[in-house]
């Protein structure tokens, strides 16, 4: 069983690489402030090996346009991942989920941050784009982004005083 993290909620979404149209098997998270770590709310798109689209250093301003249910994350440039022992190359990115388009509405686009993280991608938004989404998670998962990182919970503390008692 999957566990699931406070304050990162899993969206009903597909995948899929453009041009080829092939659908990945990659999870799509909103992720809010102060929970486990995020220091900005943003979305996560989590596919071993999808990070590689992203080419160098660890992110880019990239353009995102609203398509019919969902958004499309257009690279700059062509690039080759291997998903699945299979290779692919990739020209933009669309996350297939009618809720996206409260963010960014079909047929207006904007430029996001697009992030490399070593299981995906992360995507986080400017301001205005910023607030609707975390519009979106208040009023469908009931939670709000925190003001600062949240503290671990008390199992982790208890665990990081044991670990550090055995080392001694």
């Amino acid at each position: 069983m999957a566990m699931e993290i406070h304050g990162k909620f899993k969206l009903d979404a597909s995948t899929i690489l453009t041009p080829c149209k092939g659908k990945i098997d990659a999870d799509v998270y909103i992720h809010l402030k102060g929970y486990a770590r995020a220091r900005v709310s943003h979305l996560d798109v989590e596919k071993m090996g999808l990070g590689k689209v992203i080419r160098r250093g660890r992110g880019n301003f990239l353009e995102i346009r609203g398509v019919e249910n969902g958004l499309e994350v257009i690279l700059r440039e062509e690039s080759q991942i291997v998903s699945d022992g299979e290779n692919i190359t990739v020209s933009s990115i669309i996350i297939a989920c009618p809720l996206l388009n409260e963010i960014i509405e079909k047929e207006k686009a904007t430029k996001a941050w697009v992030g490399r993280k070593y299981d995906g991608i992360y995507i986080g938004f400017r301001k205005a784009e910023l607030e609707k989404l975390e519009k979106m998670a208040l009023e469908k998962f009931g939670i709000k982004p925190l003001g600062k990182l949240e503290k671990p919970p008390s199992t982790i503390k208890a665990l990081r005083g044991t670990c550090q008692s055995d080392a001694k």
